[in-house]
């Protein structure tokens, strides 16, 4: 059911969207599908540049479910643009008496429905410190230079992925934490 509201409050035209797809994807018909997607992604104004794009799904792509496709993938990206536009405007009117609890209010409201739905795409056996990386890559368009593996080595460090025995420990909420610490931090400071 939350999943359900959360996808009609962050809603996407996946039917308009497709269409744009279809169309570039003729276009450049002999091109591997994340290719097209990249160009896709750019062509809506997603990324900085097409071979960062690239880069970024060609690391991913192995990274989500089998029954998900790099194009629905390209729709989550979109997803994190409109939220990330509701989220700004949320901290432009709201007034904090200091960052932490601008950092833990945009995560509650934002960001964290937005983690469990991203979480029903990508496999079990994804990384935290890679979730981490692509919510960084997700909500930060501003930056010029979005280089995934830099990005991937400073994540490693701060969000282990811990095991208890051989069963996974939730750490989902310091993985969303770190993934948009910086850039809310960034925000908030304009």
């Amino acid at each position: 059911m939350e999943n359900k509201s959360f996808q009609q409050n962050y809603k996407i035209d996946k039917k308009r969207l497709n269409t744009y797809y279809e169309r570039i994807r003729n276009q450049s018909s002999n091109l591997p599908q994340t290719e097209i997607v990249a160009k896709f992604l750019l062509s809506q104004s997603v990324g900085n540049s097409y071979g960062q794009i690239l880069m970024i799904l060609n690391y991913y792509k192995d990274k989500i479910k089998e029954n998900v496709s790099v194009l629905e993938f390209a729709f989550e990206w979109i997803r994190a643009q409109n939220i990330r536009l509701e989220y700004k405007k949320h901290l432009n009117r709201a007034q904090y008496p200091n960052l932490d609890l601008a950092i833990d209010d945009c995560i509650f409201l934002f960001f964290n429905a937005y983690d469990k739905h991203l979480r029903n795409i990508l496999k079990e056996s994804i990384k935290e410190y890679e979730i981490s990386a692509l919510y960084e890559t997700f909500f930060s368009p501003d930056r010029k230079n979005i280089n995934i593996i830099k990005i991937l080595q400073e994540h490693k460090s701060l969000v282990p992925t811990f095991f208890k025995e051989t069963k996974r420990i939730d750490t989902s909420i310091i993985t969303l934490r770190n993934g948009v610490l910086e850039v809310i931090k960034e925000d908030y400071a304009k």
